[in-house]
């Protein structure tokens, strides 16, 4: 219980009774941290999305660098014959493919008329 004691002690301490209305209401001191402590969260927000505008930027500029390297370049030259390459894999193993199922259609056909002559 004690914890709950010096918590409830310093928000009274951070408050005033108004005599007239009996309203508990923050004291001048209070008020003016408060708006300091927001003026700073504020500020800090600002740095914060500055901070992550800036490093984007240079994140930005990085990639580029890298993009226009002659490494950079090469690894683009690469992935596009690495591209090519399985175009062309892809259309060879299409086209035999094809070439099996018209074997297997021919002797499918064959194995029919042999079975309508028996």
């Amino acid at each position: 219980m004690k914890p709950y004691a010096l918590v409830l002690a310093f928000a009274l301490a951070a408050c005033q009774v108004n005599d007239k209305t009996g309203e508990v209401q923050p004291t001048a001191e209070t008020q003016t941290a408060t708006a300091e402590a927001a003026q700073e969260s504020r500020e800090a927000a600002r740095q914060v999305r500055e901070g992550a505008q800036d490093l984007g930027q240079q994140i930005k500029e990085g990639a580029q660098q890298v993009q226009e390297s002659e490494a950079g370049q090469r690894v683009i030259e690469g992935a596009k014959e690495a591209g090519q390459g399985i175009k062309q894999g892809a259309g060879e193993a299409a086209e035999a493919a094809g070439d099996k199922l018209a074997q297997e259609g021919r002797e499918a056909q064959a194995e029919a008329k042999k079975t309508k002559k028996q």
